[in-house]
């Protein structure tokens, strides 16, 4: 499966309320204006498996002493369900028994079973195959791209313009993607060529925001890569006022987002 593939089943609705990161993973599953964020919440969560043991079964919650050796539940295949909560395990009643389970920060889950496939709630409408290279960039904090600032140390010379063939896609799920971020007050997209520079001409993105823009250039970055080619690319540049460079041009069109 992609790095995006979600899958989904077509069962009677659950029987168990979703929780809040529940919601954001059912809506990714459709829109990938959401899969920024579910990346983000994934790694801020409590994630469960199912664990194994000789003893009795007893409900409660335990707290494990240093050292402890805890079986975790895996298919023949060696794939690993895991579950957003721990409802989610008797979802559809595949499970028709109480098991044991473990509930653990994602980020020290991860790294304990990452170098397996992971079945993000395999028994749900919705759920995700998490591959192991998709794991490590999950936890080293790669998963949503990188972009870096260019400084322009001289005056340079650009040519920009609409683009000729305009990105539907994009456009669209960045339009939704900004509805959840109100900092962004306004959005811009052009086509932009450096004469001088080696990369070809390509899009660029001018966001009028306020606030720590780090979040969410990444988060347009990672949206915008999912309908590019492998080689093209984008810039994200904040937009100013100051009417200079660039930014006139911006300011003399129309945005395609407006809070």
């Amino acid at each position: 499966m992609g790095l995006f593939d979600f899958f989904k089943k077509k069962n009677p609705p659950q029987e168990h309320p979703l929780t809040p990161f529940e919601e954001i993973m059912k809506k990714a599953s459709g829109d990938v204006a959401y899969r920024a964020a579910f990346y983000k919440e994934l790694i801020a969560n409590k994630l469960t498996v199912i664990t194994s043991g000789d003893e009795p079964y007893q409900e409660g919650e335990k707290v494990l002493r240093e050292a402890t050796i805890v079986g975790i539940y895996s298919y023949a295949d060696g794939r690993i369900p895991v579950f957003t909560s721990p409802g989610r395990i008797m979802d559809k009643n595949i499970i028709k028994e109480r098991v044991r389970f473990m509930e653990m920060n994602a980020t020290d889950l991860l790294k304990i079973i990452g170098g397996a496939t992971i079945l993000l709630n395999p028994y749900s409408d919705f759920g995700k195959e998490l591959l192991p290279a998709e794991v490590k960039r999950i936890l080293d904090g790669t998963i949503l791209g990188s972009h870096k600032q260019m400084v322009m140390e001289k005056d340079t010379q650009v040519r920009i313009g609409q683009p000729a063939v305009y990105p539907h896609d994009i456009v669209n799920n960045l339009c939704r993607l900004y509805k959840e971020r109100p900092t962004v007050k306004a959005a811009y997209i052009a086509w932009i060529h450096y004469p001088e520079s080696n990369e070809p001409p390509h899009y660029i993105f001018a966001l009028d925001i306020s606030g720590d823009k780090s979040e969410v250039f990444s988060e347009t970055g990672f949206i915008a890569k999912q309908s590019l080619k492998p080689e093209e690319f984008i810039d994200i540049v904040k937009l100013s006022s100051s009417g200079e460079g660039i930014d006139n041009y911006f300011l003399s069109q129309e945005p395609f987002y407006r809070s």
